[in-house]
């Protein structure tokens, strides 16, 4: 659903690891040695971030923060054979579960093949 709604638009890329950034052009060298320039970056590759770095000026290292988080992915076929998980995939829409010091997010992935459930919590150190 994303890639129609922005196909006409812009050109989304995955699998395309960034070594370095120019924010002056603004551009991206991938790991395979293309040039990529564009309007506009949109830097979503996680932890070990190269577009952070230019983003807060240097490096940063991820720090404790005493949260912990549990992530799964479950196949939409084994939710729908039961009545009481069905509707989590059978509608598009985010499930989100808060409580005090954590939460619960599920949504559907990969065409409604699959739903994705992360869990983060405070740990206290347990």
């Amino acid at each position: 659903m994303l890639y129609e709604a922005t196909e006409p638009h812009c050109t989304i890329r995955v699998y395309s690891r960034v070594v370095s950034v120019d924010s002056s052009k603004p551009s991206v060298t991938l790991a395979s040695g293309e040039v990529v320039t564009a309007d506009l970056l949109i830097g979503a590759d996680r932890v070990k971030s190269v577009a952070r770095e230019y983003v807060v000026g240097g490096p940063d290292k991820p720090r404790v923060t005493g949260d912990a988080a549990y992530r799964a992915t479950i196949p939409a076929e084994k939710l729908l054979q039961d009545d009481e998980l069905k509707p989590l995939v059978e509608k598009i829409e985010l499930n989100l579960w808060m409580g005090p010091g954590g939460h619960i997010i599920g949504y559907t992935i990969v065409s409604w093949f699959a739903f994705f459930f992360d869990s983060i919590f405070m740990s206290y150190g347990e």
